[in-house]
């Protein structure tokens, strides 16, 4: 399924002790939390993770912020740059003062609001976030909250966290932006978020053979079909089906409700070529 070659295209700077992990897991892990239910619970994982991580770069939050930035990001905390003084360039300190007594933490000074800062493929923050998500993956990560990055569970944990929000059921649902939302309260980087998308599904498209392929003037209908209904990932209408095409066609038969495939009756009859 998710071979490691697959993986690497999708997350080439990853590290490899990542890599090597989420390859080994991937069947059993993502199985075990339906998440290879169908293909749309599939790519929206793979792209929500790779937009909230950085391609598996980014595994915990950074908090090493100027005064200046952190005016902007909690402006109703830190009005001025003289009250963000004292957190601008100590991660410590800031997580404390920002997410003390939030999110089931203690007060400033348990140091809580460090300890559960946001770790993993899709960031938990807060020690509540630690316990709902570690219960789901059969790990102590309120004890132990540095595992949620570690090569062997990071997986397992942005699968507790997928299961924690419900998201299967929203990727039923077919909307992407509504995934967003569960995970991140608004759109924030839902632009990022759709090239994500828009990678997976060329990434997990399988080449087909130009032998195994309609004529080059049916392909170029269906081009010029999928761009004009708005679907411009198809790229130019050059007659072949290659990954830009493959990624059109794939979004385009979930937004219809069409089984997974590439062209046949079900395809043309729904872009009106049939």
């Amino acid at each position: 399924m998710l071979s490691i070659d697959i993986i690497r295209a999708l997350y080439p700077r990853a590290p490899a002790e990542h890599l090597a992990a989420f390859a080994a897991q991937a069947e059993d892990v993502l199985g075990r939390f339906g998440i290879t239910g169908n293909d749309t619970r599939l790519h929206y994982f793979l792209a929500q993770i790779g937009h909230e991580s950085g391609g598996l770069t980014i595994m915990q939050e950074n908090l090493n912020y100027r005064a200046k930035r952190l005016c902007e990001v909690w402006p109703s905390r830190f009005p001025t740059l003289a009250s963000a003084g004292q957190c601008a360039g100590n991660p410590e300190l800031l997580a404390n003062t920002v997410y003390g007594e939030r999110m089931g933490n203690r007060g400033r000074d348990s140091g809580d609001g460090w300890r559960y800062r946001g770790r993993g493929y899709i960031q938990i923050t807060g020690r509540d976030g630690y316990q709902q998500v570690g219960q789901r993956a059969g790990l102590d990560l309120e004890a132990a909250p540095d595992n949620a990055f570690a090569p062997e569970h990071a997986l397992t944990v942005a699968c507790g966290f997928w299961r924690w929000k419900g998201l299967n059921d929203i990727c039923d649902t077919g909307n992407f932006g509504n995934v967003t939302r569960r995970i991140n309260g608004g759109l924030n980087g839902q632009e990022d978020r759709e090239a994500w998308l828009n990678k997976v599904r060329r990434t997990l498209g399988t080449p087909i053979p130009v032998s195994d392929q309609p004529d080059a003037p049916d392909v170029i209908d269906i081009q010029r079909r999928l761009r004009d209904l708005g679907y411009p990932e198809v790229g130019a209408a050059d007659g072949d089906i290659g990954p830009n095409t493959r990624a059109a066609i794939t979004r385009f038969r979930i937004d219809q409700g069409l089984p997974p495939g590439v062209v046949d009756k079900a395809l043309l009859k729904a872009l009106g070529l049939g």
